[in-house]
């Protein structure tokens, strides 16, 4: 049994938290202050979530709280779950009670192991093992709070640390405790570079304005809104992304084959792959009803900026990526490439390319 904390408490951390509750974990979920009446109703129905569909589990939880202290204290890992833009106010909290030989996991990263070890040089803090996942182990939506439709499990998740040497600490302190087989990725830079929410959200939120805001949601995204033409432009996308990891020296197979891998399934293009997906097609309507839904608001400002920053150092050029960051800003009025993280809060302010690759081993 492990003392496990998950920070955060939205479906994919309501999911991880019962799923490890439900093995026998000692667990503890996390929500900030901002949200404390979702705490209050899990204290209510005894601290029990239920899983449904492809995991069928009621984990109980050892506590739920919004009393930071509590949380991260004496806890041996620390998974963070939930959206980008809440790892600075979340992080800022836990910082004077992180404890030195802890573990930080941050699912997906989105670069925020490079955010969170800048705040710990900057307040002197302790020495903690960083690691960041490229995805969720999970294809899940809330039911209702305390109860998730948990409708696909990934074979095997990627994971990179910061330091890039740290692999084998990381992996001797989740072995029989992460959900699904872990693949090592070489650095945590890799585990952001790897995200493929990027190349899936961004593009097909922007090509798909108007459905969105006038059905309000009411069609399938990852099926209906994935049609032939938004799939060319998510493979160029892609293609821009792994021409970035490329020069940093980090090799992927490209999103359809990483989805094909990971879930099983079948086509011969992105579009196949996504349309005739069970995983992703099957459970109607899902997609977001407004522009200002996370797959633009968290995905573009801490996604695709910071790919497109990395390829501006490593002289890599990234157009439509960039592209898709001015329409949706545009969209949305907002200037992303200064809404998420910059390299002053990544820590890599003035870095060359060879200076950030050896900054992140």
């Amino acid at each position: 049994m492990k003392r496990i904390t998950v920070l955060g408490a939205g479906n994919g951390a309501q999911t991880l938290a019962a799923d490890l509750a439900s093995k026998g974990h000692q667990v503890t979920l996390y929500e900030h202050p901002d949200f404390e009446a979702k705490i209050k109703d899990l204290n209510s129905k005894g601290n029990r979530i239920t899983l449904t569909n492809t995991i069928n589990v009621e984990g109980r939880l050892h506590l739920a709280t919004t009393d930071i202290a509590d949380a991260v204290r004496d806890a041996e890992i620390i998974f963070f779950v939930a959206p980008t833009f809440a790892q600075t106010p979340i992080f800022t909290l836990a910082l004077p009670y992180f404890e030195s030989g802890q573990t930080v996991v941050i699912i997906p990263g989105n670069f925020g192991s490079l955010a969170l070890r800048k705040m710990l040089k900057d307040a002197n803090g302790p020495d903690l093992l960083l690691a960041e996942a490229d995805t969720l182990p999970y294809a899940c939506r809330l039911i209702e709070n305390g109860k998730v439709n948990v409708w696909g499990i990934k074979t095997f998740v990627r994971i990179g640390t910061l330091p890039g040497g740290d692999f084998s600490k990381l992996k001797t302190v989740l072995d029989g405790v992460f959900p699904v087989e872990i693949h090592e990725l070489p650095t945590s830079l890799a585990a952001g570079l790897g995200n493929a929410n990027m190349v899936v959200h961004c593009a097909t939120m922007v090509m798909n304005a108007g459905r969105i805001e006038s059905e309000k949601g009411n069609f399938r995204f990852y099926t209906d809104g994935m049609t032939e033409s938004v799939c060319r432009v998510q493979e160029e996308v892609d293609r821009e992304r792994l021409a970035v990891a490329e020069a940093y020296g980090i090799k992927f197979a490209s999103t359809f084959e990483g989805l094909k891998t990971m879930y099983g399934l079948e086509g011969n293009s992105l579009h196949e792959v996504l349309a005739g997906s069970p995983v992703y097609g099957s459970h109607g309507p899902d997609a977001p009803k407004e522009m200002g839904h996370r797959y633009l608001s968290e995905d573009v400002p801490y996604l695709l900026v910071t790919v497109s920053a990395l390829g501006k150092v490593a002289g890599v050029p990234t157009p439509v990526i960039d592209s898709v960051i001015l329409l949706a800003g545009t969209a949305n009025g907002t200037d992303y490439t200064t809404a998420g993280w910059t390299v002053e809060n990544l820590g890599i302010q003035g870095m060359n390319k060879q200076s950030i690759i050896e900054f992140i081993q």
